[in-house]
């Protein structure tokens, strides 16, 4: 199975069913109007869990095994907490670049 790999633009987020914080990072980004790719990975976890993990942990350059897995234009981020940090980080930027 060949995993989908973290786009190189916008946020990307890795997502399970039934994960609360993937909901509320999907509302966030909504709500933030952000453009993000979901990638859902029930498949991914019940086909092959260890491949998906070995293929996180590559791509994000550590192990990760809670959900969200939240990258942002190909760089691991966190989960939601460093998502809201992270878009806190973008505001900021883009009101340093209209002011000055």
């Amino acid at each position: 199975m060949d995993f989908e790999l973290p786009s190189k633009t916008n946020f990307t987020i890795y997502s399970k069913s039934g994960c609360p914080n993937c909901s509320k990072v999907k509302k966030l980004l909504e709500d933030e109007k952000m453009i993000f790719n979901v990638i859902d990975c029930d498949e991914y976890l019940i086909e092959e869990k260890e491949n998906f993990l070995s293929f996180i942990k590559n791509a994000a350059e550590k192990e990760c095994k809670i959900f969200p897995i939240i990258f942002l234009d190909g760089k691991f981020i966190g989960g939601y907490n460093e998502t809201i940090q992270q878009i806190e980080k973008l505001k900021i930027t883009f009101e340093e670049n209209i002011f000055f």
